[in-house]
């Protein structure tokens, strides 16, 4: 057997175990926008923020939301592009 190959078996694998499964498509900018209120799962509602998993907002009224904010949801039109936001709101509608 290549030295190469063995090393990187012995080396590189338990590197790859831990990396976890490859993110979704605003998953990452949920996390750091959006998690420390909805929590990972968009179920924590700290500060009021509504349990994501029980929303019945379509992407439109998602979209306004994080687009504007409301309440004590802040705004992210200008923090976010809008296909940021798109991402975010896809996301979003995955938590159940």
């Amino acid at each position: 057997m290549n030295f190469r190959f063995t090393a990187f078996l012995l080396l590189g694998l338990p590197l790859l175990a831990q990396a976890g499964p490859p993110l979704l498509p605003g998953q990452a900018l949920f996390q750091k926008n959006c998690a420390r209120c909805h929590g990972a799962n968009g179920k924590k509602g700290a500060n009021g923020a509504h349990d994501l998993t029980k929303s019945n907002l379509n992407a439109f009224g998602r979209t306004y939301l994080v687009t504007n904010g409301m309440g004590k949801m802040p705004a992210f039109g200008k923090t976010l592009t809008p296909a940021e936001v798109q991402q975010v709101v896809a996301y979003s509608l995955t938590l159940k």
